[in-house]
């Protein structure tokens, strides 16, 4: 599966990332407080599918810092969502 923008960005808020506001056009920000782990995405079209390119820089940012195991990104890719179906 190919995800969308937009359930990438919901991967990150399901993660507890929360959106802010960015100084870069065309880009947007996700914070984890507790971590202070921050993504960079770009701000394209929510239904259109993801750059291959942004759904490997969030699995490897999540990985790297402990967010996300390599079995959940997988099931993520699988389903779309983190939550039980």
């Amino acid at each position: 599966m190919q995800p969308t923008n937009q359930q990438l960005r919901q991967l990150l808020i399901d993660l507890r990332f929360e959106a802010r506001e960015s100084v870069e056009p065309n880009c947007l920000v996700f914070e984890h407080a507790e971590s202070k782990a921050r993504v960079l995405m770009p701000s394209n079209k929510d239904q259109e599918p993801a750059r291959e390119a942004d759904v490997i820089s969030v699995q490897t940012h999540l990985m790297y810092r402990g967010h996300l195991d390599q079995a959940g990104f997988k099931r993520f890719m699988e389903e779309g969502t983190l939550k039980a179906s």
